[in-house]
């Protein structure tokens, strides 16, 4: 009984303790996301480019036995957010076209016979899944009212998140995805998606532009496509078996661990407000 009860006081401190570090953490990230995004220009872009830079490197450290061309990734993932920013949605074509180019040059030259084509599909999956889904949301906050939405998008996503943390910790009994990630449970993931409408409301009180409708169906689709998000990256890091893609920022892990829902949502969220929200949102 008193091993028992030594267990449960060391678990509670540990929680305790990574509290604090997420609590440090969002006393610093938050100011520096808002002013970035309130900011937007060359500040959004260039915090933009930080976190994908970092995120890139995190997924190829946790692919380096698998030998990931480094200078095809990161200069295809850059070229992406480039284009993103400078181009739009077109834009995005600027990183996949220099991701061919560069990868059929190095299939030229690379060793035949050594999975080379496994090596380029690694590669090439980095700056899709990373680069890209950072580059959404540099297309968000170049939309009308984009400063609006992507506060919305990292609102609902964070909230999703500590809904979920919380809610599941209160309340979780079934769990959700046991092979992948099994401290997740179905109480939490409905918590964390209520959060999420939350947060959506939230914002819609302070915009008269954006309608009940539309803000309650963004913030259901964050919620659920922000847990996917989630339970992809945690399948990416079991296989690998790792339990954090990094250790940048404490109490979270990585880059990949903070924003992992982000690269997913902000997808959803791009094309969700262009066809809820056509004109209003679109820059002519």
């Amino acid at each position: 009984m008193t091993t028992q009860r030594g267990i449960a006081v060391s678990a509670g401190a540990t929680g305790m303790a990574m509290l604090r570090y997420r609590l440090m953490v969002a006393a610093v990230g938050i100011p520096i996301g808002a002013a970035a995004i309130i900011l937007g220009g060359y500040y959004f872009l260039g915090l933009g480019l930080l976190l994908a830079i970092i995120g890139l490197h995190e997924y190829y450290t946790l692919l380096r036995p698998y030998r990931p061309n480094l200078l095809v990734g990161f200069v295809a993932g850059i070229a992406t957010l480039l284009g993103a920013y400078y181009w739009g949605l077109q834009g995005l074509l600027v990183g996949l076209v220099v991701l061919m180019i560069l990868t059929f040059f190095w299939s030229l030259g690379g060793e035949l016979g050594a999975h080379l084509v496994g090596r380029m599909a690694l590669t090439g999956f980095g700056v899709i899944w990373v680069a890209m889904g950072f580059a959404y949301v540099l297309l968000i906050r170049e939309l009308n009212y984009g400063m609006t939405l992507t506060i919305l998008l990292f609102a609902c996503t964070m909230v999703n998140d500590t809904f979920a943390y919380f809610v599941g910790r209160a309340f979780g009994r079934h769990k959700m995805a046991p092979r992948i990630s099994p401290n997740k449970s179905v109480e939490g993931a409905i918590g964390g998606i209520i959060g999420s409408v939350v947060a959506a409301v939230v914002v819609k009180i302070y915009s008269p532009w954006l309608g009940w409708r539309e803000a309650l169906l963004l913030g259901l689709a964050i919620g659920f496509v922000g847990q996917w998000g989630d339970l992809f990256e945690s399948a990416v890091k079991r296989d690998f078996r790792v339990k954090d893609s990094g250790k940048i920022l404490p109490g979270h892990g990585g880059i990949l661990d903070r924003f992992d829902a982000v690269l997913f949502a902000g997808f959803v969220t791009y094309w969700l407000a262009i066809v809820l929200l056509g004109d209003v949102v679109v820059v002519k």
